[in-house]
């Protein structure tokens, strides 16, 4: 009989203890291919996911050029296209990962008081819903119906547009094909580009069909391009760094041609690769306790197996096998399992992985069979065979009658020694680890702290069990003798107490660090987006943002916001300004109630007069009693229309006596405000002089205004030549030299904008009261601080809150908002808002860039690498207590004819069935009771100490914890916990149920 069939056969003889056999090395080889595989489809998902999450225009590559007549820009679009796919054909992976390209051509025009873009867009037709005919032939345009109602324009009508600059160009008229509405302003398919943004001073694009209808003009200034969305959904891992090297190259090979290549996808992917670098630092390290934990089992195993065949090995000794064979009759069929179940344990991992890839992973995410996987199996082969045969070497080198002992050996020195290198190995991991919380290798400590705490109470509870066995001994009580007995003699009884500790501490880590990401992530998603939806727009300037989202939303669910980004001591100080009145209704402010954000609010618009509001006309009745001989003086009024920087209007040269003074205003079709009144030279110069008048009062579109007179500091001066005197008139007295106008200017805002601020006042002194910085213009507005929070929603630990409304007539005292390109516009809405605001909005004139919401931003979130990192953490830990359950039931069935023998001899002694169950169970509420308790304590301990350094949420931010105890991932841990370890005591228990007297018999053990 060959050495071979002696294997198999003996496999076949005990199928039950070869088939765990077979799934203890399964698992861990399962584990070991889990690292790499996992790891490969979690950094493709990060890649697909940011890919996807960034805007088209972002990761697409636009190719053109931007000029008069005397560049690229005027090239045909097919000339462009062909030099581009000249381009790309030396480039294939790249031309593989662009979509079809958008053709596009645009210009600004001017229709009267209105300016506006005259567009060309392959197939825009396709994309509009039209009224009338695409405006596919030469001389034809497409005008929106916005504009068209605006123009009172129709179909057929003939639309002159102002091609070139104002001081140049000529004028070209169209013919009206048809009225337009974008059938999806939001598409990717306009790209970066804001066609439909129609205000009080812009029109909607005008859509012509033919190239040559935007190239009449010679001094025009052309924006000609070709926009190539990015296909994210084939970009691999493999691909990113080709992808880089090819836009690079694309945009060397077109520069000679005066060919831009635009994009900002390689910022995309810098930004992608923090996230991918993570996740292959962490994935190995996570699986890494898992793998120990397998080949400790597996080592476990094979001790036990090589133990209870020990009367084999000393027959196989006694008929004079030699030593090697003897280890190889002992070994044998551990060894051939384990080499079998390999190609079993990869395909187990590959699948699981593609299960998590289908689960949790981006869309389209599939496991990638590469080397890695391989090697990681061959690795956890090695180490499987070197457990085996570590494992079974002590049994293989005892002598015969050691072999044929029935009493298990006591552990000695040895094993004292080996705890001690394991516990100074921990030791010197965990002050690694502890030394920089923050790196992957913080990940083993709360494994570490286990295999310590595991270890400690494995010795103690040995030395309590001698303990206990001499007290049941001299009291003579049967149930606890047995229970300590067994306890105190069982080597494996130890080394079940370190597997179980470090399985239940290993998930109950797992299980808080995902219950403290989870909350962390809702956290982070609430503040950083500020309110249920946000919706990015393009707008002409905050008050025509304020007008469209009143129009949009007349039951105030949703407000305006304006942003801008300022820096002091080179840190970024975010500027939020809100509609203040519908702050508390709409924003999403953790750690505020309604009531506490209502109330700060309030403080953010303090009552001040209202803006005088001007029609079309403004008139002003003043009283002159005496004017100086020189020089000949003027009144006029100082107007702001909304978005535009103040203008003087002249009302007339003043005069004495009493009369009225008046001029029509032009541009005022949103509605102007009075800044204030002006007296100046009527022929400018410089010379002195000195005058009071009376103002008496102030009118618009015949009907009369509310300026406050007789209030104290509703008109103040702005030079120190000027004084004013309040009452029924207002008094103007001037007496100076100032070259310029004096000015009284109409007092509708704060003296500064009440503010809450988060972190230190943008000043040298952090703690002022008080502070300037340019707000929603380039001079320095005043602020004065109402309140401080810890973080402002979506501006984070560093900004300052304001009311948007006074931000806006306080800037728009000295400066044109509609120019200021560093401004911000969003639309912030609670859930009560519109289902479609955007819409809304875009009908509005507000043209709808992207919409963020707090469970998009928070399912983004859980596809980041520390997400994943921790699905993979909790997935290990539930292996582990998977791993822990089959160790309980191994050692209770490894031997399990001998301990029958046992109990059914003490049966014949006199022992009753109730003891011996009683003595059992004493037994495993030990085994198992000790290791779920330190487990549980190490686990939370170990969640103390590292979460704290441990991203959460962001690669490289160390989140701060808020963990609460809630119905999440640590319950259903624990309640696992119990119920796997208490339904593998009741398996045992009626398992040595068996054992009744007529197991002597046989006389087998």
């Amino acid at each position: 009989m060959t050495a071979w069939t002696v294997m198999l056969r003996g496999i076949r003889y005990r199928a039950g203890r070869s088939f765990v056999v077979f799934v203890l090395a399964a698992t861990a080889s399962t584990a070991a291919v889990l690292a790499p595989a996992y790891s490969r489809a979690a950094q493709q998902s990060v890649l697909t996911d940011g890919l996807s999450a960034a805007s088209t225009d972002a990761t697409g590559l636009t190719v053109g050029a931007k000029g008069t007549a005397d560049s690229a820009a005027f090239m045909d679009l097919a000339e462009i296209r062909l030099a581009v796919n000249t381009a790309l054909t030396k480039d294939q992976l790249l031309a593989d990962r662009l979509d079809l390209p958008v053709a596009a051509i645009d210009t600004e025009v001017t229709l009267g008081d209105l300016t506006g873009k005259l567009a060309y867009r392959d197939n825009a037709c396709h994309h509009l819903s039209i009224d009338g005919d695409c405006p596919d032939e030469p001389g034809r345009i497409a005008v929106s119906r916005r504009t068209a109602a605006a123009r009172d324009l129709k179909t057929g009508d003939k639309l002159t547009v102002h091609l070139g600059p104002a001081t140049g160009g000529h004028d070209k008229t169209f013919t009206i094909s048809g009225l337009y509405t974008p059938t999806d302003a939001d598409a990717a398919y306009w790209g970066r580009t804001s066609y439909f943004n129609a205000g009080d001073s812009t029109a909607d694009a005008l859509f012509s069909m033919t190239e040559d209808d935007l190239r009449q003009e010679r001094t025009a200034t052309l924006a000609t391009r070709l926009e190539y969305p990015l296909r994210a959904d084939r970009v691999r891992l493999d691909d990113v760094a080709g992808l880089r090297d090819g836009i690079q190259t694309l945009g060397d090979r077109l520069r000679g041609q005066e060919l831009e290549v635009t994009t900002t996808l390689p910022a995309v992917l810098r930004d992608i690769d923090a996230d991918r670098a993570s996740i292959g630092r962490t994935a190995p390290v996570i699986a890494v306790p898992l793998l120990l934990l397998c080949w400790f089992v597996l080592f476990l195993l094979v001790a036990s197996l090589t133990e209870e065949r020990a009367p084999e090995i000393a027959l196989a000794k006694l008929r004079g096998y030699p030593a090697g064979r003897a280890g190889r009759f002992g070994l044998g069929e551990v060894l051939l399992l384990t080499v079998a179940a390999t190609p079993a344990g990869i395909a187990a991992g590959l699948l699981l992985v593609q299960v998590a890839a289908g689960a949790l992973l981006a869309d389209g995410v599939r496991v990638e069979v590469r080397w890695p996987v391989f090697a990681a199996a061959g690795v956890a082969l090695a180490a499987g065979i070197a457990a085996t045969v570590l494992a079974g070497r002590q049994t293989l080198a005892r002598p015969v009658l050691g072999l044929l002992r029935r009493v298990p050996e006591r552990g000695g020195l040895r094993a004292g020694v080996a705890d001690g290198v394991v516990v100074a190995l921990a030791a010197a991991s965990l002050a690694a680890a502890v030394s920089d919380r923050g790196s992957p290798l913080a990940l083993l400590a709360p494994p570490l702290i286990a295999v310590v705490v595991g270890v400690a109470a494995a010795r103690l509870l040995g030395l309590w069990s001698h303990a206990r066995l001499r007290i049941a001994r001299r009291r003579g009580r049967i149930v606890p003798l047995l229970s300590a007995a067994q306890l105190s003699r069982r080597p494996g009884g130890r080394r079940l107490v370190v597997v179980v500790t470090v399985a239940v501490a290993l998930l109950t880590f797992a299980a808080t660090a995902w219950d403290a990401a989870a909350q962390a992530r809702r956290d982070t998603a609430a503040d950083t987006v500020g309110a249920q939806r946000v919706l990015t727009v393009a707008a002409d300037h905050p008050s025509a943002l304020q007008a469209a989202v009143d129009k949009a939303d007349p039951g105030g669910h949703s407000m305006a916001v304006v942003r801008a980004s300022q820096r002091f001591d080179n840190v970024p100080v975010e500027l939020l300004g809100v509609q203040s009145g519908r702050l508390a209704d709409v924003a999403v402010w953790r750690g505020h109630s309604r009531a506490d954000v209502g109330e700060l609010a309030a403080r953010l618009h303090p009552d001040v007069a209202a803006p005088l509001r001007l029609g079309k006309d403004v008139a002003a009745e003043i009283t002159v009693d005496a004017l100086p001989a020189r020089p000949a003086l003027r009144v006029a009024a100082i107007v702001a229309a909304p978005g535009q920087p103040p203008r003087t209007v002249a009302l007339g040269g003043l005069t004495k006596g009493t009369r009225s003074y008046h001029a029509t205003l032009t541009g005022c079709a949103g509605g102007c405000r009075l800044v204030g009144l002006a007296i100046g030279r009527a022929a400018g110069g410089s010379e002195p002089f000195a005058v009071s008048v009376a103002v008496r009062g102030l009118s618009s579109d015949g009907g009369p205004l509310a300026p406050g007179f007789d209030l104290s500091g509703r008109w103040q001066p702005r030079q120190s030549t000027v004084s004013v005197r309040p009452g029924a008139a207002l008094g103007v007295d001037v007496a100076g030299s100032d070259t310029a106008d004096a000015v009284v200017e109409h007092v509708d805002t704060p003296d500064a904008l009440p503010a809450v601020l988060a972190g230190g006042a943008p000043t040298d002194d952090a703690a002022a009261a008080t502070f300037k910085l340019p707000g929603f213009s380039e001079q320095p507005q005043p602020f004065t601080v109402a309140a401080h929070a810890g973080s402002l929603p979506r501006a984070g630990r560093r900004g300052v809150l304001f009311d948007l409304d006074y931000a806006t007539r306080m800037a728009e005292r000295g400066a044109s908002l509609a120019d200021n390109a560093t401004l911000r516009y969003e639309v912030w809405a609670s859930a009560a808002a519109p289902a479609d605001l955007d819409r809304r909005l875009a009908a509005a004139g507000v043209q709808v860039l992207r919409t963020e919401t707090i469970d998009g931003r928070l399912a983004q979130l859980a596809r980041r690498a520390p997400a994943l990192g921790l699905w993979l953490y909790l997935l290990a830990g539930g292996a582990a207590i998977l791993l822990a359950i089959g160790v309980v039931l191994l050692t209770a069935y490894v031997g399990v004819r001998a301990r029958l023998y046992e109990l059914a001899a003490l049966r014949v002694a006199g022992v009753r069935a109730g003891q011996l169950r009683r003595a059992v169970f004493q037994e495993y509420r030990a085994l198992l009771g000790v290791p779920l308790v330190v487990g549980l304590a190490a686990g939370l301990l170990g969640a103390m100490v590292m979460l704290p350094g441990i991203p959460l949420v962001t690669v490289g931010v160390a989140t701060p914890i808020a963990w609460r105890l809630t119905m999440g991932a640590l319950p259903i841990a624990v309640a696992a916990i119990v119920i796997g370890l208490a339904a593998s005591v009741l398996m045992v228990l009626r398992l040595l149920g068996r054992a009744t007297p007529e197991q002597l018999r046989d006389g087998v053990q």
